[in-house]
């Protein structure tokens, strides 16, 4: 998703000297492309947009490992900084994009017909789980290297 924000905000003075001092400190070097910054608002929303996404995953995801059954309703109250609404549309949205299934909780609970349990696909548990094992192995070679 690509953000544009047209509307210039017309930020107090202090606000923008604080604006540069935070840009001034973040590790922009690390990112694998170049940002201007004025477009770090942008980049900041779409962070902050995708962070909702990623916690609904972690609660399915959770759930899922745990064998337990998860639903729109019981993510919703979870995450009460989120409306159901929005809940129901990242879960819908993902349930789209094939990154959830509905499936029976592996530990099947309930026999509520009304329940309609999601469940990460095997894609993405397996995209999930080598991810962070790569990030395990990248920190062991950075303790080994340390230590060396």
């Amino acid at each position: 998703m690509v953000l544009n924000i047209t509307k210039k905000l017309n930020l107090s003075t202090e606000d923008q000297k604080r604006q540069k001092n935070i840009i001034s400190k973040l590790n922009l070097a690390k990112l694998p492309f170049e940002i201007s910054p004025d477009r770090m608002c942008a980049l900041n929303l779409e962070m902050a947009r995708h962070s909702k996404k990623y916690k609904v995953f972690l609660i399915i995801f959770e759930s899922n490992e745990l064998g337990e059954e998860i639903y729109k309703e019981k993510i919703s109250s979870k995450l009460p900084e989120y409306s159901y609404k929005t809940v129901a549309q990242i879960v819908d949205d993902g349930v789209k994009k094939n990154f959830f299934i509905k499936l029976d909780a592996r530990a099947k609970t309930t026999k509520d017909l009304k329940i309609r349990n999601v469940r990460p696909s095997e894609e993405v548990i397996i995209e999930f789980i080598n991810w962070k094992i790569d990030l395990l192995a990248s920190l062991m070679k950075f303790k080994k290297d340390l230590i060396n």
